[in-house]
């Protein structure tokens, strides 16, 4: 259940961090639906080529030589995907820490009164 921003007033360090992590994970959980998405979708593009690569080879239909030559461009695929992951990743680091320090500022204007500039 999302945190009630309007009344989060934590009341120790303990109940801050409770908080905390509740935003932190539920924002790691929404990033990470999106990235299992992507990356499900390109292991499934490469489990289907080896498939295909593996079924040629058994019938005699492809070389030993095309067979590494698919596999190395599927490497190459994956490849440039991770970099693409990467910026994902990153992406999601950031929205964990608007979230974290948003619930931070919310936190000291609900028990102080006070409104933060940061």
């Amino acid at each position: 259940m999302p945190i009630d921003t309007a009344n989060f007033a934590p009341g120790s360090a303990k109940e801050l961090l409770e908080g905390l992590l509740e935003v932190a994970i539920l924002k790691a959980k929404d990033q990470w639906s999106g990235i299992k998405q992507e990356m499900t979708f390109q292991l499934e593009f490469i489990a289907q080529k080896t498939s295909k690569v593996i079924a040629q080879l058994v019938a005699g239909e492809i070389s030993d030589k095309n067979a590494d030559l698919t596999l190395h461009l599927l490497e190459i695929n994956l490849n440039s995907a991770l970099k693409e992951f990467e910026f994902l990743l990153y992406n999601a680091a950031q929205k964990i820490l608007s979230a974290v320090f948003g619930l931070i500022k919310v936190a000291v204007k609900n028990v102080t009164g006070v409104t933060l500039l940061f």
